[in-house]
Formats: C-alpha cells, sequence, structure tokens
C-alpha cells in the first residue's frame, strides 16, 4: 500500500490508533499518545471541577448564572466581533469557526519550533533579540508553582519546561470554561441536559483534535520532564531538537486542519439546529 493509501484507509476507517501508527513510523509512538491522552483528561477533569464549582457558586452562594455564564465566555467574548463582521462579509460561520480553531491549533504547535529560542548557547542565532528576550536569567516566580518548576535550577530550563506546558494549561483552561458554561444551563436554557448536548456535536471531534495539536508539544515536555530537574541543559535542549526532527508535522497538521474543518461545519450548522430543537 502507497503512502499515500495509507493515510486515507486511516482517516476512512476513523481509527485514532491507526493514525498514530500511520504518523510515527520513527518517533515513541507511546510518548505521543501519552501526552495526547494527558491533554485530553485534563480537559474533562476541570471540566467537571468547574461544573461543580459553577452549581456552588450558584445553589450556596447565590452568585447570579449570568455573572457565571459572562465569566464562562469572556475570553471568546473578544473573538465575537471578528465572528460579526465575518458573517457580515458572506462568510460561512462554520468557516470562521475552522479558521479561528486551526490558527489556536497551528500557534500551539509552534510552540515546539520556537523552544530551541531557549537554549543561552544559540543566543548568538538569528533572531538574535528575541532569544536574548527568551534566556532572560530574571527567575518567573509566577510560574514557580507548577508542578516540578520549583526543582529546576537553570533558568533557561525551567522556562522551556513551562514553555511546553502551555498546551496542558490551555486544555486545562478551555475545560474550564465549558464546565461553568454548562453549569448555568439548568438556570439559563431550563435544562443541565441542554448544556451537556450542546457541547457533544463538535466537541467529540473538535476536543480531540484540540488535543492532538497540543500533544506536538507537549509530549516534548513529557520527554524533557525528568532530566528538567536533574538540570541537564545541553543534553535537554539536544532531545527537544532531536525530537521536533522526528515528528511527522506535516502528516498532523493535515489531519488536525480536516477534523477542525468538520468540526467547524458542525458546530456552526448541526450544533445550533440541535440547540433550537432542544430549547
Amino acid at each position: 500500500m502507497t503512502e499515500q493509501g495509507a493515510f486515507y484507509d486511516a482517516i476512512k476507517n476513523n481509527s485514532n490508533l491507526q493514525l498514530l501508527k500511520y504518523m510515527f513510523d520513527k518517533t515513541d509512538k507511546s510518548l505521543f499518545l501519552s501526552g495526547w491522552t494527558k491533554l485530553i483528561l485534563a480537559y474533562f477533569v476541570s471540566f467537571a471541577l468547574s461544573f461543580t464549582v459553577g452549581i456552588f457558586f450558584i445553589n450556596v452562594l447565590k452568585t447570579a448564572p449570568e455573572t457565571l455564564f459572562e465569566v464562562s465566555t469572556k475570553r471568546l467574548s473578544y473573538a465575537f466581533p471578528l465572528f460579526q463582521t465575518g458573517t457580515e462579509l458572506g462568510f460561512d460561520e462554520g468557516i470562521l469557526l475552522f479558521i479561528w480553531n486551526s490558527m489556536g491549533s497551528l500557534i500551539t504547535i509552534s510552540f515546539l519550533y520556537t523552544a530551541s529560542f531557549f537554549n543561552p548557547r544559540n543566543i548568538s542565532l538569528f533572531p538574535q533579540n528575541i532569544r536574548k528576550a527568551f534566556c532572560g536569567k530574571r527567575r518567573m516566580k509566577l510560574f514557580c508553582f507548577l508542578p516540578g518548576c520549583q526543582k529546576i535550577e537553570e533558568e533557561p530550563l525551567r522556562r522551556v519546561y513551562v514553555w511546553l506546558l502551555v498546551p496542558w494549561l490551555g486544555m486545562i483552561l478551555l475545560g474550564s470554561e465549558s464546565g461553568l458554561t454548562v453549569s448555568t444551563s439548568s438556570y439559563i436554557f431550563g435544562s443541565y441536559f441542554i448544556g451537556f448536548v450542546s457541547l457533544i456535536p463538535h466537541g467529540i471531534i473538535e476536543i480531540p483534535t484540540i488535543a492532538l495539536a497540543g500533544a506536538v508539544t507537549f509530549s516534548a515536555h513529557l520527554l524533557i520532564k525528568e532530566k528538567a530537574r536533574g538540570n541537564m541543559t545541553s543534553e535537554i535542549f539536544e532531545d527537544i531538537e532531536r525530537y521536533k526532527n522526528e515528528i511527522p508535522l506535516q502528516k498532523i497538521i493535515l489531519i488536525v486542519i480536516l477534523c477542525l474543518f468538520f468540526a467547524g461545519l458542525v458546530e456552526g450548522h448541526l450544533t445550533q439546529k440541535l440547540f433550537d430543537a432542544l430549547l
């Protein structure tokens, strides 16, 4: 079977493990799969916790559901003017959602490919000003509370350690926003069921796909996790460079783009129709 045939066969059979097997001929599949599953788990755990916290605030602390809903959608509210402008210009809402999610996923993937900017040995390379900013010596006090940071003495290692952890933090934020939104659904829309069901059509595609993009970067974090605590600076940056070269980037981006395109169309059309039918 040709390489192109193997790819389309993996897509056709909709097998996550088959997709991973196709993409990773040389790279450690278990490391990438571990990163992917940990990101999905982070989403659902943060979703459950924020959902519980939302119910507690509404029922016990008597917080207005509208207030929590506004908090949970605050980050997305900055994109609303862009979506409104796009729809006024005649763009399909599903396409706009696809572009928005694709940009976020590609930025997340880029974190692995900019991790080398933290290497103090390459500070004189292009782009020099950016590398100098990344390789600052001031201790990152804001992120010292993150798991494992306090044991890292070398500042460049601490910074790249946090940098590669960003997808995990992003999935926690995404899960927290979703959980808070659903916790208000009983009061705003009359049923928790509506809140959960409204997330299903695009969520079963979008969340795993965003996690797949994030796993490109987060799996590198898992790769260097133990060595970072041992402050093995040169060896860690060599490992990141090797892992970066082994990642089948084009294949991953193609799968992410295709899945997000489908998820955008589902969210822009099917989800809204389902939501209207339930109200």
